[in-house]
């Protein structure tokens, strides 16, 4: 990084990044388990149906806001095309694993207002998609926050 102004903007980058991936972790880990816990089960059903697609909308939205970001460096950013492009790579991942779920969420209501089997099968396959896209989220900041302290200009030499 050349210009304290690179810095700047990965930092941000850096930092709405985390605020993105710790608001996804607190709400999936936190807010749906107490609404189970505590709300009747018609109460808890109306909460999440309500919450699940604001929760995986808001995911996708900060992830495209995050891929806009990097596309926007990648001519003449401070990290080079080849790196930029690994980022992207991560983020695009990171989004489409919020995506999937987002568009699942009509058959998983359908298979669990059915009273089917198919719901279990489901719900398992968003709650995997959701770990992969947090764990993905976890290795761009990892990724990103390698770079912040001048390691990438360090290793290119």
């Amino acid at each position: 990084m050349q210009d304290l102004t690179d810095a700047y903007l990965l930092l941000t980058l850096a930092f709405g990044g985390a605020m993105l991936i710790g608001g996804l972790a607190f709400a999936g880990g936190t807010v749906a388990p107490v609404a189970v816990r505590v709300l009747p089960e018609d109460a808890a059903a109306r909460f999440l149906r309500a919450f699940w697609p604001r929760y995986y909308r808001g995911g996708v939205l900060g992830g495209l806001a995050l891929i806009a970001a990097l596309a926007a460096l990648v001519p003449k950013g401070p990290l080079g095309v080849q790196y930029t492009t690994v980022l992207l790579a991560l983020v695009s991942l990171f989004t489409i694993c919020l995506w999937l779920p987002l568009r699942m969420i009509p058959a998983i209501n359908a298979a669990r207002d059915a009273g089917s089997t198919g719901f279990d099968r489901l719900h398992g396959v968003v709650v995997a998609l959701t770990g992969c896209a947090l764990l993905l989220g976890v290795l761009f900041l990892a990724a990103l926050g390698w770079v912040l302290p001048g390691q990438y200009m360090i290793w290119m030499q």
